[in-house]
């Protein structure tokens, strides 16, 4: 196909050097590759021309109106030159959608003046449209089809990765804006649900100690209250003595009260007040909360 387009375009050119003999200005050479076409097929459509060497000239690009054609390709050939003259070609693969029978077009070239470009067209080729169609009918008979098909879904990466940015900005904003507030809130809430969840065992500890008033569950639930007050006041309540306790809160009532339960652990005698002085430690972790939270909402 390459090589017939080539002998064509030479034939061309042939031709228009014998029409310069007898004309002092040129027109284009320009014709269809072929004498008939399709809707839609692709058609070469031949232009050369042929003008005095070093004349600057134009050819129609992808922004020219081929109508009633449509461009969907083009191919250009070197400039070919001699002593005086130059010879310019192209091929431009064509196609319609229209549904003339004939069908014509004339191509130009544009000469380069000072202050100006001037036009030169070829003479007007013609291609016949080859129907396939030749006669609709009145009506179409068409085929029904209910058979469900499904159809996958393409996920929207795009959308996505913009919502993701526009999460991520926000978030950022909020964390700026309101940080704190909300660092502030959570810390609150925890501590609310750990005291919560603190005072609903202990009193179970103490209840159990109406029963049972061993070494063993006394240590217990003071190992209870001891692990609590650890997470609240972020000290290691369940590694120390009751003197280091005491050194450390400056509480002497709750150093009375922490002595007291020593004597029932380690004192052979009668145990005394066991239930109050628990009952001490869950008033005195209220305390505790109470004070921390409003440290904290204060910050």
């Amino acid at each position: 196909m390459i090589k017939i387009v080539k002998l064509t375009i030479l034939a061309a050119l042939i031709f228009t050097g014998s029409q310069a003999l007898h004309a002092q200005e040129t027109k284009p050479v320009g014709f269809f590759l072929k004498d008939s076409v399709k809707i839609g097929e692709s058609v070469p459509f031949i232009f050369s021309y042929k003008d005095k060497k070093n004349r600057s000239v134009i050819f129609p690009d992808s922004l020219y109106n081929f109508a009633p054609f449509e461009l969907v390709s083009k191919e250009y050939f070197n400039t070919q030159s001699d002593d005086t003259n130059s010879i310019d070609s192209a091929v431009y693969y064509l196609t319609t959608f229209e549904i003339d029978t004939v069908q014509r077009l004339s191509l130009p070239v544009f000469l380069i003046t000072e202050s100006d470009s001037i036009p030169n067209f070829s003479l007007m080729d013609s291609i016949i449209l080859d129907q396939v169609v030749t006669q609709m009918p009145d009506s179409v008979n068409m085929e029904e089809n209910s058979y469900y098909r499904p159809v996958s879904l393409e996920f929207n990466y795009p959308y996505f990765i913009i919502a993701l940015i526009v999460l991520g900005i926000l978030a950022i904003i909020v964390l700026v804006v309101w940080g704190k507030d909300i660092r502030k809130k959570i810390r609150l809430y925890r501590l609310k649900k750990g005291l919560e969840k603190f005072k609903t065992g202990f009193d179970q500890q103490i209840d159990a100690l109406g029963n049972d008033t061993t070494k063993a569950n006394i240590e217990k639930t003071l190992k209870y209250w001891k692990s609590y007050m650890e997470g609240l006041e972020n000290l290691p309540f369940t590694k120390l003595t009751t003197k280091e306790i005491v050194l450390l809160m400056q509480s002497s009532s709750l150093e009375e009260t922490l002595k007291s339960i020593d004597k029932n652990i380690y004192s052979r005698a009668t145990v005394s007040a066991l239930q109050n002085d628990f009952e001490f430690l869950k008033d005195y972790t209220q305390d505790r909360y109470n004070h921390i939270s409003e440290v904290i909402k204060n910050a």
